[in-house]
């Protein structure tokens, strides 16, 4: 993990600053009393062995007893701060990263891949989790044995010590050269998981399609393709691996064996004695056994810097229209929505063009058009989705650009085509908008549609599992679209919302939606002649722009584009 990314890292939950210096100063506790255990040692053999006085070694035997006492409470403590410590670092980095998720624009989530999302929240966040639990008590606790036996060497012999890291700086041009490596291959791992998750996620999602298609083959070389990049980028993490620690514990053998070799020299010169040359080699083991072990967790450390640039890569990303404007509109206005000659493009391609209509309070309209003609586009402006590239869309008399995001949500309801449920009860999803306000049962009985849950076991409290798994596409919708009346915006936009429903359940919700909208102003997207004839006014899309905008029986006097529309409607019903 670069010193950026670790700052970076921390200063994103600074509520740890003070849980983590206290874990960290019970670690340094720790490490100092390990430091103690060498030169009781050292006394030991000096004083009592070569002396031959036993009771001072007993002495000194009792005195490293305690010592490993101590070491182990302080030790378990510091393991258990460290981990708490990681652990609430991860939740809280979770709980942000799904916060600013839910916060982006809708173009964000059109442009990135739902898979790519879902590894930032499972494997980058297990990544994280792993090192929290594993991984940074190791880290920590190595990082200050190391500068303890540092410390230490030097306190028992400078010359020596100098001696014992002649070999270092070699060794920091290999570690160097080892982490420059590292830091690509780890990228590339988890960048090929947020692939392979993709493709996976692609290949169950659309299993029904590859099986009628009798495409299993071809999908599976694609998901193979992918998979055996991942394997490529992991065995290319284990070549960095089986170079550098091999090296490392050469290192270790040389510096030990130089310094043995002069110890032994100032041992017959009576400079040195027998008891600090085995402090001394112990501190060089608590120097150089962290070093391993830091190697050993640098797949972890790696893996968690790796994972918290992804997390950063979506922190980074800045939502635009969730920022820009603050205004709520005077609802007084009869002119609920406008368009002022309002183009489009998301990208290249304008789908939009100079498109300039108005929707008056209460207004039921229809908009209708062949695929490909803008329909949907509309839905996303009146919706806030995105903003006009030319032209101005317009709320009460008030510009879109102007109008707080939180204003259009608290006001215009949408019910898409590809109806969405949470997991939960029936009754959780229709009180979904506002769980305290809605008097379910009574409202449902009063539009008439609170028999039709009859068919369940448990009525509405029937259990619905993810996305609404275990009921039918049309009941799904039927759901969606109750939920949406229920909600009672000023607005509401359905986007060819009973595409999936049959006739009779299409008839009861548009007899709902007469009775609980009529204050009102409701946008549908239509695919169906009901529809159409229950509209005040049908706008008429072609090829991105507005060819009509009247209501049903001047259209089909006047307007060819339309009666085209109509008569191929008649033919399909």
């Amino acid at each position: 993990m670069s010193n950026n990314t670790f700052l970076r890292s921390f200063k994103l939950v600074p509520e740890i600053s003070r849980p983590f210096l206290w874990s960290s100063l019970i670690a340094l506790t720790g490490s100092g009393l390990r430091m103690i255990g060498p030169q009781l040692i050292s006394r030991g053999i000096d004083n009592g062995v070569l002396k031959s006085d036993y009771q001072y070694l007993l002495q000194q035997s009792f005195f490293y007893f305690i010592t490993l006492v101590l070491l182990y409470f302080v030790a378990s403590k510091a393991l258990l701060a460290i981990g708490l410590v990681g652990e609430s670092y991860v939740r809280s980095i979770r709980e942000k990263l799904f916060k600013h998720l839910a916060s982006l624009d809708i173009n964000y989530f059109e442009k990135n891949k739902t898979g790519v999302l879902v590894a930032r929240m499972t494997s980058d966040m297990q990544s994280l989790n792993e090192f929290a639990r594993e991984g940074a008590s190791s880290v920590i606790t190595a990082l200050l044995t190391i500068f303890g036996a540092t410390v230490a060497v030097f306190l028992v012999d400078v010359q020596l010590a100098f001696l014992s890291f002649l070999i270092l700086p070699l060794l920091g041009v290999a570690t160097k050269i080892f982490r420059n490596h590292a830091d690509k291959t780890y990228w590339a791992v988890r960048e090929w998981i947020g692939q392979v998750l993709s493709s996976l996620q692609e290949g169950i999602s659309g299993v029904r399609i590859i099986q009628a298609y009798a495409d299993e083959k071809s999908q599976f070389n694609r998901f193979k393709n992918v998979n055996d990049e991942h394997l490529k980028a992991n065995m290319q993490s284990a070549k960095n691996i089986a170079i550098y620690f091999p090296f490392l514990e050469i290192t270790r053998v040389t510096s030990i064996a130089v310094v043995i070799w002069f110890a032994s020299l100032r041992i017959n010169e009576g400079t040195l004695s027998v008891g600090e040359l085995v402090a001394l080699l112990f501190y060089l083991n608590y120097f150089f056994d962290p070093l391993i072990q830091l190697s050993f967790n640098y797949d972890l450390l790696r893996s968690a810097g790796s994972s918290m640039k992804k997390v950063f890569s979506i922190l980074d990303e800045e939502p635009v229209l969730s920022t820009m404007g603050s205004q709520s509109p005077n609802m007084e206005s009869n002119n609920v929505i406008e368009f002022e000659n309002v183009s489009f493009s998301y990208g290249r391609e304008t789908v939009l063009h100079n498109v300039d209509f108005s929707i008056m309070k209460g207004e039921k309209i229809a908009i209708v058009g062949e695929t490909g003609a803008g329909k949907s586009t509309i839905a996303k402006l009146i919706l806030r989705f995105y903003l006009s590239t030319e032209g101005d869309v317009k709320f009460y008399n008030e510009s879109a650009k102007d109008v707080s995001q939180r204003w259009a949500r608290k006001n215009i309801a949408y019910v898409p085509q590809e109806s969405f449920l949470f997991r939960g009860t029936i009754r959780d999803n229709l009180i979904y908008s506002n769980p305290t306000k809605i008097k379910l049962e009574q409202e449902l009985s009063e539009i008439g549609v609170l028999g039709w849950f009859e068919r369940y076991e448990n009525g509405l409290d029937q259990e619905v599992g993810e996305r609404g798994s275990n009921v039918s596409a049309g009941e799904r919708q039927f759901i969606a679209l109750l939920r949406a009346v229920l909600a009672k915006r000023e607005i509401i936009v359905f986007d060819e919302a009973t595409a999936n429903l049959d006739i009779e359940s299409e008839n009861s919700i548009l007899e709902a939606t007469d009775t609980l909208l009529d204050y009102q102003t409701s946008i549908v997207i239509a695919h169906r002649l009901e529809t159409i004839l229950n509209a005040e006014k049908i706008l008429v899309m072609r090829d991105g722009k507005l060819v009509g905008f009247d209501n049903h029986e001047n259209l089909l006097s006047d307007n060819e584009i339309y009666k085209d529309l109509f008569s191929a409607w008649n033919l399909s019903s």
